[in-house]
């Protein structure tokens, strides 16, 4: 039985999605995406932004509120912060990815916002392939 896939995505900006689509055959197991960009857009999803969102518990909240919304066997999320500039007294570059109740926290160096998102999709990929 092949496995289904969805995607809530903040600073990524639906990049995962865009990747997955790309391979023809994904509408098999690709049943969509979400870009949750703002804070308002998490909180009707029910995540808890009070104490910040580039944590892991936003990531974790983001993957299963997504798995169950899109009723699949693997959500992934994407949550951090992407640059320029630090927020939340966060480093740039600090990142939290989840597959379903899996979190992941990178520390990717600056070179510029798009390398960011490019490296954490890269690095879910990778993951989800394992799945």
């Amino acid at each position: 039985m092949k496995k289904t896939l969805a995607s809530i995505e903040s600073f990524t900006g639906g990049l995962f999605a865009s990747e997955i689509v790309k391979k023809p055959g994904a509408s098999s197991f690709f049943k969509g995406s979400m870009v949750v960009y703002s804070n308002e857009i998490k909180e009707k999803l029910g995540i808890d932004v009070s104490n910040g969102v580039v944590n892991k518990e936003t990531a974790l909240a983001m993957a299963l509120a997504g798995k169950k919304f899109f009723n699949v066997d693997y959500c992934v999320s994407f949550t951090g912060n992407a640059g320029p500039f630090a927020i939340e007294n966060k480093k740039v570059g600090l990142v939290y990815m989840a597959i379903n109740d899996k979190v992941y926290e990178k520390q990717f160096r600056f070179k510029n916002r798009n390398w960011i998102r490019k490296k954490s999709v890269k690095f879910i990929l990778k993951k989800i392939k394992k799945c």
